[in-house]
């Protein structure tokens, strides 16, 4: 191969780089502003996970854009990993590792993704059951969510 073929190739793979680079940055900053709220909950089960008991359910989640332009998000540049799930006094509720590879939200609207699996750890779960008792009474619109999301390979963590 010639130097001429690598120098070409090199600055093919830069420019595309580069390029992939400022559309991911354009694409966190938008889906920071999206609102994520649980709308649906089902399939609610207990089971032991590698001897440890955990309850499981599948949750719907509404993604709202309210921005005035499109979130398409292919997989190539962002994926959605995990969303985590707090309470009003940042107590951790559970995990999803969702790993999202492609989303699109229209401008002004919402899009809504149906059976998301969360698993809960059982004791985890007992635990912030009795403080949320202590706290007074659960009230959904209360939960904290942020989105884990990987950029090109580097996660970075947005939250609600």
């Amino acid at each position: 191969m010639s130097l001429k073929k690598i120098v070409v190739a090199g600055g093919i793979f830069m420019l595309g780089y580069f390029l992939l680079k400022d559309k991911a940055k354009k694409l966190t900053a938008q889906f920071g502003l999206v609102k994520i709220l649980p709308v649906g909950f089902k399939n609610l089960n207990g089971k032991w996970n590698n001897g440890k008991p955990s309850v499981s359910f599948n949750l719907d989640l509404n993604f709202i854009n309210p921005t005035p332009q499109n979130f398409k998000a292919d997989g190539v540049v962002i994926v959605l990993k995990k969303i985590l799930f707090y309470d009003k006094n940042n107590v951790f509720l559970g995990q999803s590792d969702i790993n999202m590879s492609s989303l699109s939200i229209p401008a002004n609207s919402s899009t809504v993704v149906r059976n998301v699996p969360v698993l809960l750890d059982l004791q985890t779960t007992l635990i912030n059951a009795i403080t949320i008792i202590n706290n007074g009474s659960f009230v959904p619109a209360n939960i904290k969510i942020e989105a884990i999301i990987s950029v090109l390979g580097i996660e970075y963590k947005l939250k609600q």
